[in-house]
């Protein structure tokens, strides 16, 4: 993790502001507390992450708010820096309605439904060239571009994770490596420009009411699809009815394909996956616990699934 009072001085030094307060937010995700002017948000990545690749998140937010569309604003025309070897870059604090108003907010934005029409929207761009038209939809935390890199990304951690596996959860592995080579990358599919984590968390509630959407990174070309796909489970997974609602939002800018629809349950199943294998190779989630969360996974996506049936039968 990056040391917040070292990348403070940096920031400083190389911007010229004054700093009060360092808050994290998330992992190496700070906010600025400023003296001098707005309050600005840093994120630090790995420094495996390439130079270039945070340079085209810059770029593409600059992108972003040249076509109006409710994105975190780059915070300076120079905003990515290398702090001990990390690339860093620095946003516009976006203004939030306070935690316990953030429900109500939301709702007042237009709700899920909203969140699905803003979703078609952005996969309805027409994209320049440059880094808007990099390939996109992969987890940051895993690999940079396609969804596919996210999936052989995962494939290597397991194998990492299966070496280091107790006798007892040996056979596991096999079940989960299975249940990884049955996702759906989305490959083939319409295409267009898209959020790795299209969802709720990544929702900035403001008084305007508007949602704003953060956490840009890893963002690109891929099957629009799979964008939708997550949102759908997201905020379906415990009570399959949101989803009827986000569909409805996406459906009034964009009409999905058959084979979009008969491949959206691979697509559903890919990011809680991956997720679980991120755990199991830090130590924190059992392979038999895996397993039997992708058999979970597996039901509750049959249900959205179904339910999306149902809705657009309707």
């Amino acid at each position: 993790m990056v040391d917040v009072e070292e990348l403070r001085a940096h920031l400083a030094d190389r911007y010229g502001i004054r700093v009060s307060a360092m808050l994290t937010l998330d992992q190496d995700v700070i906010l600025m507390r400023r003296t001098d002017g707005p309050n600005w948000v840093a994120r630090a990545f790995p420094a495996e992450r390439p130079l270039e690749e945070v340079e085209g998140d810059a770029e593409i937010l600059r992108w972003l708010d040249a076509e109006d569309y409710p994105a975190e604003r780059c915070a300076h025309n120079q905003p990515v820096t290398v702090f001990n070897g990390q690339p860093v870059l620095v946003t516009g604090a976006v203004g939030s309605v306070p935690r316990t108003e953030r429900r109500a907010a939301i709702k007042d934005a237009g709700g899920i439904t909203g969140l699905g029409e803003l979703l078609a929207r952005l996969v309805t761009l027409a994209v320049p060239a440059g880094a808007p038209s990099r390939p996109g939809g992969a987890w940051h935390h895993l690999a940079c571009g396609a969804p596919s890199a996210e999936i052989a990304a995962a494939a290597e951690r397991l194998e990492q994770a299966e070496e280091r596996a107790s006798a007892r959860e040996l056979g596991c592995f096999g079940s989960i490596a299975d249940e990884l080579e049955s996702l759906d990358d989305g490959a083939g599919l319409p295409q267009g420009f898209i959020h790795p984590d299209f969802v709720l968390s990544n929702v900035v509630a403001t008084p305007a009411p508007s949602m704003v959407l953060v956490d840009w990174a890893g963002a690109g070309v891929g099957p629009r699809a799979f964008a939708l796909a997550f949102l759908l489970w997201a905020e379906a997974a415990k009570d399959p009815r949101p989803a009827a609602l986000a569909l409805r939002g996406f459906s009034r800018r964009v009409r999905l394909e058959p084979e979009e629809l008969s491949r959206l349950a691979g697509m559903m199943r890919v990011r809680p996956l991956i997720f679980d294998i991120w755990r199991l190779a830090e130590g924190r989630k059992s392979a038999t616990a895996v397993v039997q969360d992708a058999l979970e996974t597996r039901r509750a996506v049959d249900l959205i699934t179904r339910g999306v049936a149902e809705r657009l039968g309707a």
